[in-house]
């Protein structure tokens, strides 16, 4: 199993339409890419205001290709629009781990 996740942290004063885009867009890929595994997360502790994505993939395979489709829609990039301004310029990272 593969997992990935991917981290950014909310600009101040941004909490709430930032919870909520991150629930929109998630819910979009759900529906529209078929990953329905994808789930959003907020840290309760640590960094404040921390969004977390996390999916689970079968294989590197199955998770360029779920990326490859996201990566070439045009409406999933009008939806990242959406985001300006709403998170932490350079807080957001992705990372890629395997089940041992």
């Amino acid at each position: 199993m593969i997992r990935w996740m991917r981290k950014t942290r909310i600009s101040r004063g941004k909490y709430i339409p930032a919870i909520a885009w991150s629930t929109e867009i998630t819910e979009y890929v759900k529906k529209v890419k078929e990953l329905s595994s994808i789930e959003v997360f907020i840290d309760l502790f640590g960094e404040g205001g921390t969004v977390r994505w996390i999916v689970d993939y079968e294989d590197l395979a199955t998770l360029e290709k779920a990326q490859a489709q996201v990566r070439d829609d045009p409406e999933y990039w009008r939806k990242l629009e959406q985001a300006e301004g709403l998170f932490i310029d350079g807080s957001t990272y992705d990372v890629v781990m395997r089940k041992i």
